[in-house]
Parts: structure tokens; C-alpha cells; sequence
């Protein structure tokens, strides 16, 4: 069974299509892929990267979904045949998406001095 590794923040669905007479797609089918990356789970871990299996099939459509393979060429996702430790698949990806959770890494070499940061106090406090 192929196994797909995510380090993407959240879950995402991707949809498969089926064409109609018309210009319009209906939804056929939708493949669930984990997420949850660099969020705190229930147990208070943290995962770097996180493993869903799928058939053969699904993986077929997958690999025709756009924003699959967007996903895919961007370094979020990768897929691979045998099960693998996520965390230590995750270490040759992309570790961080737009809806990541800020982190106190995320504002290190953010400022230029010291005297940038801006401290307020209670009006009271301050006479």
C-alpha cells in the first residue's frame, strides 16, 4: 500500500471530478489526507510530519488532482510505497506552511535593536 506524508498544517480533502454534458464537474469522490503538522494533538505532541495510507486507486487520483500535485512539486507532500517513520520522512521536506502556528522561532533576527521592542504598562502603574 502507498503511504502519503504530509507536513502540511492542516487536513485537506482532494476532490475527484467526473465531467458532465455541460461545463459543469460533480464531485465523485474525495481522498483524505492528514495533516497536523507542527501542531500540538491530544497526547501533546507536536508532529513534524504525519502518514496516510491510501489504496493504489486513490493514489491514481491523487496524482491527477492540481492541488495534489501543487502540494507535491512544493515539497508538502511526498509519497512513497513502504511505511516510513513520518518524522524522519518529513526531515527533507518543506517543514512550514502559511497557516503554521507562530512559534518563538518565527520571530528570531526579527528585530534590529534592542530598543525595538515596545513595552506598555498600566497608566497607573507608570505615576
Amino acid at each position: 500500500m502507498p503511504y502519503v506524508f504530509s507536513t502540511l498544517t492542516c487536513d485537506n480533502r482532494y476532490i475527484a471530478y467526473a465531467e458532465t454534458g455541460a461545463d459543469i464537474k460533480v464531485p465523485t469522490m474525495g481522498i483524505l489526507i492528514k495533516g497536523g503538522a507542527g501542531v500540538m494533538n491530544d497526547r501533546l505532541i507536536t508532529p513534524l510530519g504525519v502518514a496516510t495510507e491510501v489504496t493504489k486507486d486513490e493514489l491514481t487520483l491523487l496524482e491527477q488532482n492540481p492541488v495534489f500535485q501543487m502540494h507535491k512539486e512544493n515539497g508538502y507532500i511526498v509519497v512513497q510505497d513502504k511505511k516510513a517513520d513520518a518524522e524522519k520522512v518529513s526531515g527533507d521536506m518543506n517543514s512550514r506552511d502559511g497557516s503554521a502556528p507562530l512559534t518563538p522561532s518565527s520571530f528570531k533576527g526579527t528585530r534590529k535593536n534592542q530598543e525595538d521592542l515596545t513595552v506598555t504598562t498600566n497608566s497607573e502603574e507608570a505615576e
